[in-house]
């Protein structure tokens, strides 16, 4: 048995982030040679990007190709309809589509109006037959050129579809839905080209570098990639709207925080943006005259799952009670707002606090209350003994939390909540496994009692049903670690994705919420913070926390140098004789 050590607090920097100056290209910055002079923004030029991951697929349709950096790099390449910017709002990409309007609402029915101006880089107009084939291929019936079953990430939408029609030369596409669909501008995103992808293949046609078949319809097209190590962008010589002003972006896949403020500060790379990080980092960036950084409040929520599978926390009431002995203000408190002092407990199973739609339907699990623990858990069949220890069936309660350990976050509020339970009288076994372990084996196979778990809540709500326990409206790679499944959520859950009308959708989705925080199959406890730095001879670097992150802004990333040095011309002696 382990008895988790006191909770480790990570250390605080004496600096705020997001009060980081954002020099433009008439600042002057002293130069790595201790020359003070002014900058001055400079054409084209090479900027190198540390990230987590580098896609190993640019299909990010697909089940493999389901990850943050797939979509950013994607997002960049294939044609567009809608774009979510910050806020995580989509925005109408107007240089690809110019018109995306709800025509009808019975059937719904949507038309698209195509740019005259939009073409594929290697001279294709991009037409109807790229809005059908990305139809078909995630509708969940779709068949890849081999003859096998096409991977896909998510068929919600798409599998309500019940006619993609061309018009106009293929410029105009009306699609009719068989079903109400709410976060229809959720779909065609990433398109891919049609022409390219019925030869290549869905599954593994865009899983290695060919310039043929990697044809562009963005700003930037990929112009080298060793898949998981390192992808090169360059400006799309065909592209129609404004011009990039960097000649290359190069992502370099790189392991951690540590190693990315050690690159940054020895100039290797130009741009930063770790998937987590702490006060190290922090401190290690900030320290330095020549970055900045800034964090802000993303849409990644940490949260507690319950194994709804394992006794007793198959009672609801066990679950509530051990939610009510959480301490969630103490560990934002120590852990998350020594980053970002905006950070606080998110109380929304569905949204982050930096979203639109949030709404606080936690009453009553504010601040731990160990009264009401001990009530509900009584409640649900469990008895103290004489050391105060729960016991179920005259047998103590041992509960198995893991979390994954290479993760900030997890690592510091995993022991801590440890603690709060053994305080709280659990006998605890602590499992600390690393991400990949945690999300690829441990949670799918249920191998846990409590887990520490990301949960990223998007733009699009509907797909949140994938972390409850929704068959009819989960995406395929399901989220719901927990084992829950209710029917009264599931029929809310599908009436929300099917309500036109935001303001009653939004009012179904508070309703989900408050039926979740009774059902408790997991407790929020914060929206991860985000952080990203860079050099500051970089101008109009920009993060988008709740989306694409840095990338988003990559178009308008400009290189300052020094501005020239005048030297007076001499006076020229005059002749004598």
């Amino acid at each position: 048995m382990i008895r988790p050590a006191p909770w480790p607090v990570l250390a605080t920097a004496a600096f705020l982030l997001s009060a980081c100056t954002v020099h433009s290209s008439t600042s002057g910055v002293e130069s790595r040679t201790g020359v003070h002079a002014p900058l001055v923004a400079a054409a084209g030029g090479t900027v190198s990007v540390a990230v987590d991951g580098v896609p190993t697929t640019l299909n990010d349709h697909t089940m493999s190709g389901d990850d943050p950096a797939t979509r950013a790099v994607a997002s960049l390449v294939w044609a567009q309809v809608f774009q979510i910017g910050p806020g995580a709002s989509p925005k109408l990409d107007t240089t690809v589509v110019q018109s995306a309007e709800v025509v009808s609402v019975n059937p719904q029915t949507v038309v698209y109006q195509i740019n005259p101006a939009a073409v594929w880089s290697d001279g294709t107009p991009i037409s109807a037959q790229d809005f059908v084939y990305a139809w078909l291929s995630q509708s969940g019936t779709g068949q890849d050129v081999d003859g096998t079953a096409d991977s896909v990430a998510s068929t919600a939408g798409y599998r309500d579809i019940a006619s993609v029609v061309g018009s106009n030369a293929g410029r105009t596409v009306t699609v009719v839905f068989q079903t109400p669909f709410a976060d229809w501008p959720s779909l065609f995103n990433d398109l891919l080209p049609a022409h390219v992808a019925e030869h290549a293949g869905w599954n593994h046609g865009f899983d290695h570098f060919d310039a043929a078949t990697l044809v562009s319809a963005g700003p930037w097209v990929v112009s080298a990639w060793r898949p998981g190590e390192m992808l090169e962008l360059s400006p799309n010589p065909h592209w129609w709207g404004p011009a990039p002003h960097l000649d290359h972006v190069v992502l370099q896949a790189m392991a951690g925080a540590p190693a990315m403020a050690q690159a940054l500060r020895a100039g290797q790379v130009q741009v930063a943006e770790p998937g987590a990080f702490d006060g190290a980092f922090a401190a290690a960036v900030s320290s330095s005259p020549f970055l900045q950084s800034r964090s802000s409040l993303g849409t990644t929520v940490l949260q507690l799952v319950f194994n709804t599978r394992h006794a007793p926390l198959d009672l609801p009431a066990v679950r509530q009670g051990i939610a009510h002995g959480v301490d969630r203000p103490a560990l934002v408190t120590a852990l998350a707002q020594p980053l970002d002092s905006l950070v606080w407990e998110d109380n929304d199973h569905l949204f982050a606090n930096s979203q639109l739609w949030y709404a606080d339907d936690a009453a009553g699990y504010e601040s731990a209350d160990p009264a009401t623990a001990a009530r509900l858990l009584a409640t649900g069949g469990l008895v103290a003994d004489g050391n105060g220890t729960w016991t179920l069936s005259d047998a103590p309660v041992v509960l198995h939390l893991t979390w994954a350990s290479d993760d900030p976050w997890s690592a510091g509020a995993g022991p801590a909540i440890a603690a709060q339970l053994v305080n709280g009288g659990f006998d605890v076994v602590t499992q600390p496994v690393s991400m990949a372990q945690l999300l690829g084996t441990v949670l799918p196979m249920g191998d846990f009692d409590l887990a520490l778990a990301p949960l990223s809540t998007g733009p699009y709500p509907s797909a949140m049903a994938a972390a409850f326990g929704t068959p009819t409206v989960a995406t395929s790679t399901s989220l719901d670690w927990s084992g829950f499944d209710d029917p009264k959520i599931d029929a809310l859950f599908v009436q929300a994705s099917q309500q036109l009308a935001a303001s009653q959708a939004q009012l179904l989705y508070q309703q989900i919420d408050s039926a979740l925080w009774t059902s408790m199959p997991s407790l929020p406890l914060f929206a991860e913070p985000t952080v990203a730095a860079w050099d500051v001879r970089l101008a109009g670097v920009d993060d988008d926390p709740g989306g694409l992150g840095l990338l988003w802004s990559v178009d308008r990333w400009t290189r300052l140098i020094p501005a020239p040095q005048h030297v007076p011309v001499s006076s020229q002696p005059k002749s004598g004789g």
